[in-house]
């Protein structure tokens, strides 16, 4: 059934997904909650959703209007349509996006009590969407992205659009604060939250929503609505979700609610009642080991604390259903004030029953639950009721009547909620219980009385007798629900009115003394077999989503119905189909099933997925960039090579005029970011040969400073339309690549680094980036013109707009930054103590250097540090360091001297010298290191946040190489693989332990955990046993370098059963290791194992693993401290500094309106910026904070030109070609005097030529003063909201153009037109300020001495032109025929006698015939390893696995890079005759490298070199090879020698030997 007009006349939610002949992909939905349409694009490379919120750009009136800009009146035709109810989800996973979307819904409860109709998806559909991404992936996650696609989805997923329904009828909170464990598509939906469209994305739930209408006799008619919401906490199939699990939720965990009303007209109050109960198996650590020999499966508990959780499961429902503390006087409370749960076992409890060892420890769960106090303020009752022996014995009568005898108590006792609700708000305070109101509903409820406690209903898998068990204890509820609204059932006062009216004052509860045939002769039946319906059909949904099968003996719901006979009989047969349907699901299926409902949760991503970003990398050169400088092609197009950045002309082949030794693109980015990644679309005709070889990158914030990033990538000759990826890495200072030249990096030599990478090069991060140039280098034999295809440049973007707007990931990341001048900058001396994410260095700003006897501060005004005296009291910078620190030291000096210090008493060492001291200690006793020793040597280091081009510094200058210290080379070879396996098994571990803890927070308040054993627990060089306690003393020897704690705690040894101080016990992850080398069904870290009885693979395990994660946190310090960077060059390192002013936004849009009129702000940051740098005074703001929003930095603070400077051109780069109307100048506050007035020459351009740009105007703002007073002097307070004091700059006419040039002229001569004392202070009170020496006037700029430069912001209006939609283009004919003409030689293959593996498989070595033509390159088959995303174990609380947290992918800023070295000669002595830097493509893909120059050696070499480290293989491809190397990046079977030869020459073998 389609969809019902909503309350309020509100249309229906309509989700249009339209794919065009292009590919491109865009969803367009209009919202019943709101009257606009909204336009969602997805970006084809990388699948990120794109939303500006722009008014006739993706924002429209109707969705008719959307289709027509988004087609562009029909001119592009659409590939596919498809039309829908409801989005339901989407995720990128790598090549591939999946978006979910409701195609058919039910209206399975149309309309709430207050509003609100709650959808049963009919039918859904995943729309698969493939990228451009080239990003390689296994066999095994292709599989997982299908398995996902399968997942059931129709008719057991609700939702609501308007109302809460996460919680108990009616939720006291907003639709967009929902509980997290009902919510089945949290992962799904965080893409629409993450670019503020959390609307657009139903908050799904699982289980069963439907209702029925009731009533005979002429009565006022009632409805009952039943409600079931499906846990998330423990999602799985029957025998692997079973019991409790580390979230302290049990398996097939539902919580029930039955919602009674009385409908009224509209603007009446509707009066409601409400019960819920739980259901869910026994919430101990247990299990069912499934036989196929064996009728049942065998139940087992587990050995190891079983009952571990029990209590905090207890808990989460004590806390949801505590009504003692909301003030209702009504409520249900029993007289202790406890909050009680009442758990009704209805498992068999016979002798010989499978069953009773589960009855038994059920009880002595909270046994053990009441004996340790932990639930001071809940009482848990437990009522064994033997559902199965008890209709074997009674029958199925006596068994309900039995149940209702045991059910009355608590029943009663913990009551239903009532209340009503009331349409209008004018009469709240006359309510008389508890008001509930948000903004999701116009009016409130109110509830007299709240329902108190719980009864949980439980058998083996909650699954039949739990099912029926309910329904006949809500039965009993259902009959009160009903005659507490007026609503009567019994048969003999339903058509008496006046026994009617008298039965209001009838007994309550009085049918739970009724046996079952005096409950049926005197009720009414056609509601309870209405009632019955809705729990058969819930319960078979449970049961398929837990089994695959439908509920078994379900007969026993119809047996107040006429046909109860026949539906007994019918249910033998049907039990026994279930029972063969259930033990073939639960043998075959339900793995993959269990897979399915992790992927759809987002759970375990890291095992199914283990290759897919978290955060895909944004396409920054696709929206709003351009070309600096135009390219000429050989065809008339007059796009000037802005095709090479359009997707939608991603067929087109560009041709250059002729040919040419070099191509360079000037590539201007949409936004500032870090660029990460270069995509080629390999395009070129018959000849591959036509497009270039290599490849060049520069990148800088503007074009004055460009770095050189990469040099000589190779291009490699690729099929037409191939898709290669190259990585960049950030830019390296000249000084460490001298010390790490690629000569030294990749030699034949080379060691492979299969634990680490142990050279470690890491570059610069800019977040600011905005110019990228290319430079392509065809081949030197090439004559022939050049050809290109598209190009694109990926990178990480901040969230600029959440930033401005103090909102979603913008806001988080913003907070996060702002905080790290709080973190110290060396990790805790405790030694034991985890270390945090590193704190910034000095090295965030420039360094500082001050003079003690004077205290430096602020001017508001100017920005610039002023001198004061003791007893003024300016806002002062705060300091991004550890205060402790002096400042007046030289930065780096004082950053390594303060991390680790010798002794308290002793003078503190540099990083380096300590690093030394260190490497001397471990060589006292011998000069070489082992393997453990250089370890420890690294975690050193890396403590000590030292470079690996300091430490190869330090230790050339005492004489040694670095290369006799990697571990990598000092460990055995056969050694390795099992190391790296149980390193890659404990960050395993270690993931699903802290996603386990997060998820089990839900609903809870977290532990408090005071517990300070370490994970990994590496002491540190020198340290020894701490304690005397200590009866293990593992390690033995203690010397002063390091200063031990004082921690004298001791533990006991799981395993040996002896004390153990801090340094001696090995870590809660050996403990992790230990406990799940079972196979073990959670995640153990509890207890202690010391390091003695802990064997010497799993302590070098943990070595690995926490080195991996201090270069981690080495990388995450980098990436926060170039974002803080970039926060600083656009709002000021004041405002970053934690003196945030709060700006209201709605003013500053308010003010913005004003300013534009009906125009647009152009130029506003991040979209626009300068094409070149601009000079700034020093203490100045920014020169980005002109274009920051207006809302953004010290209100107070502006931007000021070096005094010298008498003039200020800025260059300012338009988010988009646009028609520009005029400029708008916002006047400092300090305000403009005759000395620094300035004149203002404006011109516009579309390219960066001088000598092409126009003039469009020149003003003297000196003669504006003069009529505009109010533009001099000092800022009046009080005056937000209001339009600031601007100039405005309009044109003669509008102007399309992409560049601004702005030159500001003031002229050196003082004037005396305006004048303020020399001492004037704005933010001084005192009448006469005090002035002393060096103080400069506090008006920056207007020292009529010393006038300068100055403004606020500037503003450039107007309105942006519409992108062209698909224009087509196609070749002339002449130049199609120069396209399709075939090459005059081909590539033959290289007869090759013999290959085979050497050197740790790194290198193939190929025997070549000795009769076959010489070499002339090499074909390579693109490997299928993939970049694994978890590498190592948490170092915190924070899952940076999560979509929602903060982080920057490692594989992106420090991408893993492989080369190949092709060498001939001999094993001895080989001769490198080229090295190619592979870029990244899909697995088998084919690239032809071309040699040099053409060989006749008949032994060639290839060797595989870079980070090794950096791939493995997917799990469920080939699992483990036994070999350090990935499977993946085995060269065997993957590279084929080739040679040029014209096919006449080769006659008809030529088909045959074609490669």
């Amino acid at each position: 059934m389609e969809s019902p007009v909503t309350a309020g006349g509100l249309r229906n939610t309509s989700v249009v997904v339209l794919t065009l002949d292009t590919s491109e992909v865009y969803i367009i939905v209009s919202l019943c909650s709101r009257t606009d349409t909204q336009v969602i694009y997805i970006d084809p490379t990388s699948g990120s959703l794109q939303h500006d919120r722009k008014l006739g750009y993706d924002v429209f009136d109707t969705q008719d209007e959307a289709l027509s800009y988004i087609t562009d009146g029909s001119k592009s035709v659409s590939k596919s349509t498809v039309y829908a109810k409801a989005i339901l989800g989407y995720v990128v996973l790598g090549s591939t996006a999946l978006l979910l979307v409701a195609t058919k819904l039910n209206a399975s409860i149309p309309y709430l009590p207050g509003g609100g109709c709650v959808y049963t998806i009919n039918e859904s559909k995943w729309i698969k969407i493939l990228l451009q991404n080239p990003q390689p992936q296994g066999k095994g996650e292709v599989k997982s992205i299908q398995e996902l696609t399968e997942l059931e989805i129709d008719g057991k997923h609700y939702f609501c659009e308007t109302r809460d329904i996460t919680r108990p009828f009616p939720s006291r909170f907003s639709l967009q604060n929902p509980d997290d464990e009902f919510v089945w598509n949290g992962w799904l939906s965080f893409s629409f939250r993450r670019i503020g469209l959390e609307h657009h994305c139903v908050i799904l739930l699982q289980g069963f929503a439907d209702y029925r209408t009731f009533g005979s006799f002429g009565q006022q008619e009632g409805i009952v609505a039943l409600i079931a919401r499906r846990s998330r906490l423990h999602p799985g199939t029957r025998y692997l979700a079973r019991g409790l699990n580390s979230c302290y939720s049990t398996g097939n965990e539902i919580e029930c609610e039955q919602l009674v009303w009385v409908p009224k007209r509209s603007g009446q109050n509707v009066p409601f009642n409400m019960y819920i109960w739980r259901r869910g198996t026994i919430p101990i650590w247990w299990g069912a080991e499934l036989k196929m020999t064996a009728a049942e499966a065998a139940i087992y508990v587990s050995d190891r604390d079983p009952y571990k959780g029990s209590a905090r499961y207890y808990q989460r429902l004590s806390k949801r259903y505590d009504a003692q503390n909301l003030g209702v006087a009504g409520a249900n409370q029993n007289k202790s004030g406890l909050v009680p749960i009442v758990c009704v076992n209805l498992l068999r409890n016979g002798e010989g029953k499978s069953e009773s060892i589960l009855v038994q420890h059920f009880e002595e769960s909270l046994n053990h639950i009441r004996s340790t106090g932990q639930l001071p303020n809940t009482r848990i009752h437990l009522i064994h009721y033997d559902w199965h022996t008890s209709i074997r014995l009674k029958g199925e009568q006596q068994t309900i009547e039995g149940l209702w005898y045991h059910l009355k108590a608590p029943t009663i006792s913990i009551g239903i909620s009532e209340g009503d609700y009331q349409h209008s708000r004018l009469h709240i305070e006359d309510c008389e219980g508890e008001k509930i109101y948000n903004e999701d509903i116009t009016g409130f409820f109110c509830l007299r009385v709240l329902q108190n406690g719980v009864i949980r209903y439980n058998c083996a898998d909650s699954l039949d007798r739990t099912n029926a068990a309910s329904y006949f204890g809500a039965l009993q509820v259902f009959t009160e629900q009903c005659r507490r609204l007026g609503i009567f059932l019994d048969n003999d006062l339903a058509s008496d009115y006046n026994t009617r009216k008298h039965s209001f004052k009838d007994k309550c509860w009085k049918r739970f003394d009724m046996t079952f045939e005096e409950f049926k002769r005197s009720t009414i039946l056609s509601p309870i077999c209405q009632l019955a319906d809705l729990f058969l059909i819930a319960g078979d949904i449970h049961a398929t989503l837990y089994t695959g099968s439908k509920a078994m003996h379900s007969h026993i719901l119809s047996i107040f119905s006429e046909e109860a006979a026949k539906a007994k009989q019918f249910s033998v047969a049907q039990n026994v189909k279930i029972t063969l349907q259930r033990r073939y699901n639960n043998a075959v299926v339900d793995s993959s099933r269990q897979k399915q409902l992790e992927m759809f949760l987002g759970l375990r991503l890291y095992k199914h997925l283990p290759s897919v970003s978290i955060q895909p990398l944004h396409v920054l050169s696709r929206r709003f960039s351009f070309l600096l400088k135009p390219i000429a092609s050989i065809d008339q197009n007059p796009d000037d090579g802005d095709s090479l950045l359009s997707f939608k002309q991603k067929n087109l082949i560009w041709i250059s005029e002729q040919a040419a030794d070099i191509i360079q693109l000037f590539i201007y980015l949409g936004e500032p970011c870090h660029v990460c990644q270069l995509l080629l679309t390999i395009s070129h005709g018959a000849d591959d040969s036509t497009y270039p070889l290599t490849v060049d990158v520069r990148t800088g914030r503007d074009l004055d400073v460009l770095k050189l990033v990469l040099e000589g990538a190779s291009i490699p000759r690729c099929p037409n339309g191939t898709n290669i990826v190259i990585p960049i890495p950030g830019a390296v200072s000249d000084e460490d690549m001298g010390l790490k030249t690629r000569a030294s990096l990749h030699t034949p030599q080379t060691n492979p680094s299969f634990l680490y990478d142990f050279e470690g090069l890491e570059g610069e991060l800019d977040f600011l980036t905005r110019v990228v140039v290319l430079t392509f280098y065809p081949a030197e034999s090439t004559s022939s013109p050049v050809t290109l295809g598209e190009v694109e440049v990926h990178g990480i973007s901040l969230p600029w707009k959440g930033i401005f707007a103090s909102e979603g990931p913008g806001l988080k990341l913003w907070e996060h930054v702002t905080n790290i001048q709080d973190k110290a900058n060396s990790f805790p001396s405790k030694t034991g103590s985890n270390p945090d994410v590193f704190g910034l260095t000095n090295d965030v700003l420039p360094p500082v250097k001050c003079d003690t006897s004077r205290n430096t501060q602020v001017d508001l005004l100017s920005g610039e540090d002023i001198i004061s005296k003791s007893d003024s009291q300016p806002m002062t910078e705060i300091s991004l360091h550890d205060p402790s620190l002096d400042m007046c030291h030289d930065h780096k000096e004082e950053n390594d001297s303060q991390r680790i210090s010798v002794q308290d008493k002793t003078p503190t060492k540099t990083g380096a010298q300590h690093y030394i001291s260190c490497f001397e200690t471990l060589t006292a006793v011998d000069n070489k290191l082992g393997f453990v020793e250089a370890m420890k040597l690294e975690i050193e280091r890396l403590r000590l946040n030292l470079s690996t081009t300091e430490r190869d510094k330090a230790l050339s200058s005492v004489g040694i190489d670095p290369a006799t210290i990697n571990p990598n080379t000092l460990i055995e070879e056969s050694y390795i693989n099992s190391l790296c396996k149980a390193a890659n098994s404990l960050a395993i571990l270690g993931q699903t332990s802290l996603e386990d803890k997060i998820t089990g927070y839900i609903g809870l308040d977290p532990l408090d955990d005071n517990d300070d054993i370490d994970f990994w627990n590496i002491n540190r060089i020198g340290e020894g046993c701490c304690s005397e306690s200590c009866q293990v003393h593992a390690e033995h020897f203690t010397l002063t370098l390091s200063s031990t704690s004082s921690s004298k705690s001791t533990y006991l040894c799981s395993a040996c059963k002896r004390r153990v101080c801090r340094v001696c016990y090995a870590g809660k992850g050996a403990m992790l290791l230990r406990n799940n080398t079972g196979g073990s069904s959670y995640s153990d870290m509890d207890g202690v194992i010391c390091k003695l009885c802990c064997q010497d693979s799993v302590l070098d395990a943990l070595t690995l693993d926490y080195i991996r994660v201090l270069i981690s946190q080495l990388r995450n310090s980098q990436a926060e401290a170039a974002t803080l960077k970039a926060f600083v060059q656009v709002v000021g390192k004041n405002y970053i500094s934690g003196k945030k002013e709060s700006f209201n936004k709605f003013e500053a849009d308010k003010v913005l309106e004003l300013l534009h009129n009906v125009e647009e702000s152009l130029a506003e940051f991040p979209f626009g910026s300068y094409l070149h740098s601009i000079e700034s005074a020093s203490g100045s703001a920014p020169p980005l904070s002109l274009l920051a929003p207006l809302n953004s930095g010290f209100q107070q603070s502006y931007w000021r030109a070096p005094a010298s400077t008498s003039c200020a051109e800025l260059v300012i780069v338009l988010g988009t070609l646009s028609d520009v109307s005029g400029v708008v100048l916002l006047v400092s506050p300090c305000g403009y005097s005759m000395s620094d007035a300035p004149t203002v020459q404006i011109w516009t351009s579309n390219n960066i030529h001088k000598e092409e740009r126009s003039c469009v105007g020149k003003w003297d703002v000196r003669s504006l003063i003069t009529s505009s007073p109010e533009l001099c002097g000092p800022e009046e307070s009080g005056k937000e909201g209001q339009i600031p004091r601007h100039i405005r700059f309009d044109f003669r006419n509008p102007v399309r153009c992409r560049l601004i040039w702005i030159k500001l002229t003031i002229q050196k001569v003082v004037s005396s037109s305006v004048s303020f004392r020399k001492d004037f202070n704005l933010l001084s009170f005192d009448e006469e300020p005090p002035s002393g020496p060096g103080r400069r006037a506090s008006i920056a700029g207007t020292s009529e001495s010393d006038p300068c430069v100055h403004a606020k912001r500037i503003l450039v209006v107007g309105c942006p032109v519409k992108a062209d939609i698909g224009r087509s283009f196609e070749h002339a004919s002449s130049i199609k025929n120069w396209l399709e003409k075939a090459p005059l030689l081909n590539r033959y293959k290289v007869p090759v006698d013999s290959e085979k593996l050497i050197d740790n498989d790194l290198v193939l070595e190929q025997n070549i015939s000795p009769s076959s033509p010489f070499s002339a390159g090499f074909r390579l088959d693109g490997f299928s390893a993939i970049k694994p995303r978890l590498t190592h174990s948490p170092y915190s609380d924070i899952n940076s696995l999560d979509t929602s947290s903060i982080v920057f992918e490692h594989r992106y800023t420090s991408p893993a890079v492989l080369h190949i070295q092709v060498l001939q000669g001999s094993p001895e002595e080989m001769v490198v005759v080229a090295e190619y830097r592979i870029p990244e493509v899909k697995g088998g893909t084919a690239m032809y490298f071309d040699f040099p120059k053409v060989t006749s050696s008949k032994r060639m070499f290839f060797r595989l070199v870079g980070d090794v480290t950096g791939f493995a293989d997917d799990p469920e491809d080939g699992g483990d090879t036994g070999r350090p190397l990935a499977a993946g990046l085995c060269l065997l079977n993957r590279i084929k020698l080739y040679y040029y030869a014209h096919p006449s020459d080769l006659g008809r073998w030529a088909s045959l030997s074609g490669i």
